[in-house]
């Protein structure tokens, strides 16, 4: 009995060791297919600011990378660039970003030099996705869109799902009865002063009727 369970044992550790090969060739060829321009990091300052990392992992095939344009979503809004490689620039505008610079080559980037930050007011609910389409430019004319937004895209667009760090506080809800804006009268207060118009107007109009 203890022979074959001996035997029964050197199989199992046979077959194992036969599929670990396997194993780490399947997850060896997925890591390429990931390879994309991402959202690396989001950085809550508070009084609603929070400050989102871009990043890329490689080039387009051969060329090394100038431009990255970044796209705010709806709800989303761009204030000023915190970081990005020495030498690069932004253009910012409340929808969009767009740094430009010297190449950043492929040991660039794994040295940790393709990082681009920037200020962002998020507005939204929790458990949201917020989409970042991005374009990453190289020096040969080349481009790569990562805009996708579908389960399993081929080239998916940076997300974020937010949460209460990231997002802007809701402003307090106005009373039902107080405009939205704040100012004025209110809708009883109203009500209430044009009856009081109508009432002095009838008794103005008695008055006069007497006489």
């Amino acid at each position: 009995m203890n022979r074959f369970r001996r035997r029964a044992a050197a199989l199992l550790g046979a077959a194992l060791l036969g599929l670990a090969p396997a194993a780490l060739v399947t997850l060896w060829s997925a890591a390429p297919a990931a390879a994309h321009t991402q959202l690396a990091g989001a950085a809550p300052n508070g009084a609603g600011a929070t400050t989102l990392t871009f990043t890329f992992d490689h080039g387009c095939d051969n060329a090394d990378t100038d431009e990255l344009v970044v796209e705010m979503p709806a709800g989303a809004i761009a204030g000023s660039t915190t970081g990005q490689p020495p030498g690069w620039a932004a253009e910012v505008t409340p929808g969009r970003v767009s740094w430009t610079g010297p190449a950043i080559s492929a040991e660039q980037i794994a040295a940790g030099v393709a990082e681009f930050s920037v200020l962002v007011r998020l507005t939204g609910t929790v458990g949201q996705t917020f989409w970042f389409p991005a374009v990453q430019r190289c020096v040969d004319g080349d481009s790569y869109e990562w805009s996708d937004t579908g389960p399993g895209a081929e080239r998916p667009a940076p997300s974020l799902i937010a949460t209460n760090a990231v997002l802007a506080p809701a402003p307090p809800a106005a009373p039902a009865d107080q405009p939205a804006g704040g100012g004025g009268a209110s809708v009883a207060q109203a009500l209430t002063a044009v009856g009081l118009l109508v009432v002095g107007a009838g008794l103005v109009g008695y008055r006069l009727t007497g006489r």
